[in-house]
Order: C-alpha cells, then structure tokens, then sequence
C-alpha cells in the first residue's frame, strides 16, 4: 500500500498531538492523585474571634471616703450589707445591748426569709404562671451561677443564686406534684417560732443614720484620709508597693467606735505600675478596667503617665466617674486595663506565608492606573481540591495568632476558609 507524503506527515503530527494530550492527561490525573492520597495537608477553619489589647496589673484605689463611728458601746447589727447603696437618712447600722441581742435578731431575720419564701413560692397567682420546662432551665441556670460564684470567690453572688436555685426547684415540686406537695405546716411552724422569739426581743439603743447618698463598706483600713485626690502628686512605685503590702495583710475594722465607711462621690481613681515599652497607652486615651475578681467593667481615662526610672515601667493614674459596689469593697485589685477590642477572623501564625502579588493601584489626581508587584502576607487555603493563597488585613497581632478583618475585599481570607497549618512551604508547595 502507497502512502502519500501528506498522509505520512498527518500521522506524525496526530501522534505529537496524541502524546502531548497524553501528557497533559497524565499530569492532571498525576495532580489529583497526589493530592488525593497526600494527606499531609493540616488544616484549620477560619473562624471569628474578639480579642483585647490589655495590660494586667495590681491596682490601688484612691476615693472620697468618709469613715462612720458610733459611742463604742453596744453591740453592732448591721442594716447594710457590704457595697450596698444607701440614701440620705437611711439606717446603716442599729446598736444593741449585747451581742445575744444580736443572735436573737438574726434568727429572726433567718426565720422570716424563710418564711417569705414559702409564702412566695406558695402564691396561687405566681403558681398559676408557672411552666414545668421554664423552672427546670431557671434551676439548672441558677446552679451554674453558684459554681461560677464559688469559682471567683463571689459569696453574695453564691449566696444570691442559691436562694433563686432553692425556689425555682421548691416550685417545680409544687407544680409537677399538681398540689400534692404544700408548705403549709412548715409556714405555720415558721409563724410560730417567730412570734416566739419576737416576744423577748432586746431593742436597739441606738443606730447609726447615712447622711449623703453613698456606697457602705462595713470595714476600714486606715489608708481612707491618705488617699485621696490631693495626695495623687506625691505618689511614687514605692508608696504604692507598701500600700499593697499592707492592705494584703486584712482590714483595720477592730477600732474602737468605727462601723465602717462610706464612698459618696462617684469620681475615683486607679493607680498602678504598668509597663509601656512599646508605648501602646497615651495621656487621654480612653480605657476600659475590668476586674479579675468579678469581671466588673468601668469605662475610664489614662490621666498620667509617669515615669518610674526603670525602663519602659510607668505609674499609671486612671480616671473614673462610673461607680458601683463592685469598685469599692477593697483597697486593692487585680486589673485588666483594656485600650482596645478587636474582633475578626483568627489566623495561627504558624499558617501565615509571604508572596508577590501583583496589584493594581488608580492614582486619585490623574486617574491612571498603576501595576505593581508588592510582597503580601497571608495563608494559603485548600479549596476543594485546589490550594490557593488568600491575602491578610490584620487588625489585631496576639502572641500566636492574629486576627484578619472580617470583610477585607476580593483575593482576602473569609469565615470557613480551610487554612493551611502545616504541609505548604512559602511558594505555595
């Protein structure tokens, strides 16, 4: 059989077309494979995270307080607990004979808790509202606060909770036993040992009357007429240390005819040593103080900054005008200073690599645009079965991670991209 020229070279050409496809083939199927049993890729989500830019130290208060006494004779009971608001003319503290007195009032005042309660709980109008479902969500709620409570050493927080937690399982009985359950006899019983004990009550002789609105603390500490707004100037590290080393050994309540203090002015102040090396906090900026104990927030000011002759350690003076129970129970605090609150996409450091992209840039004036290369931090992600790099905006740059913002553009990291951690080089392999 005779073959032309033509038909000769069209074969050859089919055959360099044909192992050139085969290549092509063999390399994309090459690629799927190794992808497909190279399981050393390590993968993370990219997911939403806050974080804060803060400074953590011991804290030292300076208020307005004014120390109450009484004639040192008799017995105290007292009528406010300790951060509790008081108004002009209210009773802070009632004086009795003896301490026995004391007890007897206790009991009743222990008894008629008690005794409201089961009143409470017993009501056919609170009964009548009440659903199985929402008493066992309260009850298991309330339980949670009492271990939170006890955790952050919170004992009006435990106390509070348990009596909620008390209640709400007390009428879930009720409710579920459709009346067999009642606690009639009981405030019967209640009823009577009060009366009883009523009857032989001491009377107080004397009591002790607040004479502005105020916060009540029912212990001093012999620091209240040295600290004060005056005495900011003359603050060094070294006062504020034996400050904190005093106050650590417990209150100076046992003096004679004092009951306690009384913080009436809202303005106060937070002094600590912090370091500023990096010059992270300013004069004027304005800070949050969070307390480590209770997780209480104020917001406040950075009034000063002064330098303590160590390097990059200040004394920090930080103003604040919000004023609660939580800022006036103790003389010295571990705080959180906080001087920012980030929130965005939470990138492991290990996962962040460096590549030319090239970008396009339109100058303002002329409207020309310009094309340059320029080296750009990010990650690379696996999507489906293709590895592509995702550009970073970081906002935020913690010890091992950052956080990229949540809506940066095209070509940046989204929420549930699949970040690459361990398995990539930088160029991508």
């Amino acid at each position: 059989m005779k073959r032309t020229m033509a038909s000769i070279s069209s074969n050859k050409m089919s055959n360099v077309l044909l192992g050139l496809l085969s290549a092509s083939v063999l390399a994309t199927f090459g690629t799927i494979f190794y992808h497909f049993v190279d399981t050393s890729y390590e993968t993370e989500t990219a997911i939403r995270a806050t974080a804060d830019e803060a400074v953590v130290f011991q804290g030292v208060y300076v208020r307005d307080e004014n120390v109450l006494t009484y004639s040192g004779t008799g017995a105290v009971s007292y009528r406010i607990s300790d951060g509790g608001k008081v108004a002009v003319g209210d009773v802070i503290a009632e004086i009795y004979p003896d301490e026995s007195a004391i007890e007897q009032k206790q009991q009743i005042d222990t008894l008629q808790e008690k005794l409201d309660t089961l009143q409470r709980i017993s009501s056919p109008g609170t009964l009548e509202q009440a659903q199985p479902a929402d008493l066992s969500r309260q009850a298991t709620q309330y339980y949670k606060d009492i271990v939170k409570g006890r955790e952050q050493e919170n004992l009006r927080s435990v106390s509070a909770s348990r009596q909620k937690f008390l209640e709400a399982l007390s009428m879930y009985q009720i409710v579920v036993s459709k009346g067999a359950i009642s606690f009639d006899s009981q405030i019967a019983d209640l009823n009577a040992q009060i009366q009883t004990l009523q009857a032989s009550q001491s009377q107080a002789v004397g009591d002790v009357v607040s004479d502005a609105s105020a916060y009540f603390v029912s212990h001093v500490d012999g620091f209240e007429s040295q600290l004060n707004e005056e005495s900011l100037s003359d603050m060094t590290p070294e006062k504020l240390n034996d400050i904190i080393q005093e106050a650590s050994k417990g209150s100076n309540a046992s003096a004679d005819g004092v009951i306690g203090k009384t913080v009436s002015n809202y303005d106060w102040y937070m002094l600590g040593v912090i370091d500023n090396t990096d010059l992270k906090y300013q004069v004027g900026d304005s800070v949050t103080l969070r307390l480590i104990s209770t997780g209480a927030e104020a917001p406040a000011t950075i009034q000063e900054l002064r330098s303590t002759g160590t390097d990059g350690k200040v004394l920090a003076v930080v103003s604040c005008e919000t004023m609660t129970s939580d800022f006036v129970q103790n003389r010295t605090e571990r705080v959180e200073m906080i001087r920012g609150e980030y929130e965005g996409i939470k990138v492991p450091r290990n996962a962040i690599r460096f590549k030319d992209v090239e970008e396009t840039t339109t100058d303002e004036k002329t409207g020309e645009e310009k094309t340059e290369t320029v080296n750009c931090r990010g990650v690379y992600v696996l999507d489906g079965e293709k590895v592509e790099f995702r550009r970073l905006d970081v906002i935020y740059e913690g010890k091992d991670y950052v956080l990229s913002s949540l809506n940066a553009g095209d070509g940046y990291l989204i929420q549930y991209d699949s970040i690459i951690v361990e398995g990539i080089d930088a160029d991508g392999n």
